[in-house]
């Protein structure tokens, strides 16, 4: 927790709000199995049809779908900008399903797999999810994937929906990590062991959390990957009040005790937390930053959510707020908004700090993002040390290079530049950023920290003065 400049009494109350946002349940992945009530069949436009069942063997499973294998291409990845084919990044196989190549006999909603996904990773949300088809994956011997975000698709996009069928395949795990957690999907061993031939697999993530695919020993490692979207109606959901929502109960106590506090920010002032997701070019962002409202919050994900929705539920004003790093420098730049197509379009792979500024909307700029003239709850970002998925690597190799980990580095590196890689494709449109919501604090007695009755005070000695 960032506490420069406070008082022993701030900084206990900012720690203890601190420890109220960590402490909040916020999954950023969950998955599952089922057996469906038909085994999963491909049908292409030429009639053929192609049921994946679990075959003896790893050998037996690629004679099985070697006409599914014939029917696929070389899978793209996207660096930046740029879509590229490069088999030490991503060795695999796929068949896009727009234009009508292939469809399938299987419906995550009517499986219960999207009203799972809901609960778990948009519970805020009312509207229900849906899921569009995006391709079909194969993964042979040799074939992986490194660390990588999915290409943001969209305001509407949620994350992304990933279903293995039950073909048999050895190694292969597919993993997630989001700020140091490690989730590890091992199907290819759960496929070889269930009783069940036609179970199948699935998991769900926000786009902009590193995935992996570890490389694939033998037989056929076969996925569905669909688009989750939000519903239409889905920025209709309610902010929680005071006494709702067991998540956000006790950072709304938190908050409630520094308010009625004269001694916290008497003046005033700004509660700054780091954003634990990034986010993309959202047309709702693209200007001005404004107050979050209802509709602009049901942009927020997982922890970023709650703690929105928190402090709006106490009254106060929430504004999101997009940040640039530097990682060389670690200098930080405070943007008035998103940047747009326009600004997007001047960005240059690399730039010197006089260029950023020239080409984007910047609100305020330091080489310690302590400066920015906000209160932060958690620290601000540093970003000098090479990240890593397994911190164990960089721990023995410290001074060695990750070249097949650069996603962990992408935005936090600088959003724009184009070092980092991208399911499917390069982006044009999109781009995550990282951000910060800024909490508007009154100074006492105004606003949310009016002193109307015993219900706001913080002690006896205030409450026995407002009854006199």
């Amino acid at each position: 927790m960032a506490s420069t400049g406070r008082t022993k009494h701030e900084r206990a109350l900012l720690e203890g709000l601190h420890h109220a946002v960590r402490g909040l349940r916020a999954p950023f992945t969950c998955g599952g199995t089922l057996v469906p009530e038909q085994p999963v069949t491909l049908c292409f436009p030429d009639n053929t049809q192609i049921t994946l069942l679990r075959a003896r063997d790893t050998f037996e499973q690629e004679r099985l779908l070697r006409p599914l294998v014939e029917r696929c291409a070389a899978a793209a990845f996207g660096m930046g900008r740029k879509t590229r084919y490069d088999r030490t990044i991503r060795d695999a196989l796929q068949i896009k399903a727009e234009g009508g190549t292939f469809s399938v006999l299987f419906d995550p909603a009517a499986a219960g797999i999207l009203e799972q996904i809901r609960r778990e990773l948009a519970p805020h949300d009312s509207d229900a999810l849906t899921a569009e088809l995006y391709n079909l994956n194969v993964y042979a011997t040799g074939g992986h994937f490194v660390p990588h975000k999915d290409t943001p698709r969209g305001s509407d996009m949620l994350g992304t929906l990933v279903v293995c069928l039950p073909a048999q395949f050895s190694n292969g795990a597919f993993v997630v990590k989001h700020h140091g957690v490690f989730q590890t999907y091992d199907w290819g061993r759960a496929i070889r062991e269930q009783a069940e031939p036609t179970r199948i697999h699935w998991a769900a993530f926000f786009g902009d959390v590193d995935h992996q695919i570890e490389q694939v020993w033998g037989g056929l490692r076969v996925t569905l990957t669909y688009l989750i979207r939000r519903g239409a109606n889905a920025a209709r959901s309610d902010v929680p009040d005071r006494d709702h929502g067991a998540l956000n109960t006790l950072v709304q106590q938190k908050l409630r005790v520094m308010l009625d506090d004269q001694r916290f920010l008497g003046k005033g002032g700004t509660l700054a937390f780091p954003c634990s997701h990034l986010y993309h070019q959202d047309a709702r962002f693209q200007r001005k930053q404004r107050l979050l409202s209802r509709q602009t919050l049901s942009a927020l994900k997982g922890r970023d959510h709650n703690v929105a929705a928190a402090a709006m539920a106490a009254g106060l004003e929430v504004t999101l707020y997009p940040y640039m790093i530097e990682t060389c420098a670690d200098g930080t730049w405070q943007l008035d908004h998103f940047p747009t197509r326009r600004e997007k379009a001047a960005l240059g792979d690399q730039m010197d700090p006089t260029d950023l500024e020239n080409a984007l909307a910047v609100r305020a700029s330091s080489e310690d993002a302590g400066d920015l003239d906000v209160v932060w709850v958690d620290p601000p970002p540093h970003f000098n040390a090479q990240p890593t998925m397994y911190p164990e690597i960089a721990d023995r190799e410290a001074h060695a290079a990750d070249p097949d980990l650069p996603a962990l580095m992408h935005l936090h590196a600088c959003e724009y530049s184009a070092t980092g890689y991208f399911g499917n494709e390069g982006s044009d449109i999109d781009l995550y950023i990282y951000c910060a919501l800024h909490v508007s604090i009154p100074p006492y007695g105004e606003g949310a920290r009016a002193v109307t009755g015993p219900s706001r005070l913080s002690s006896p000695a205030r409450r026995r003065r407002v009854q006199i």
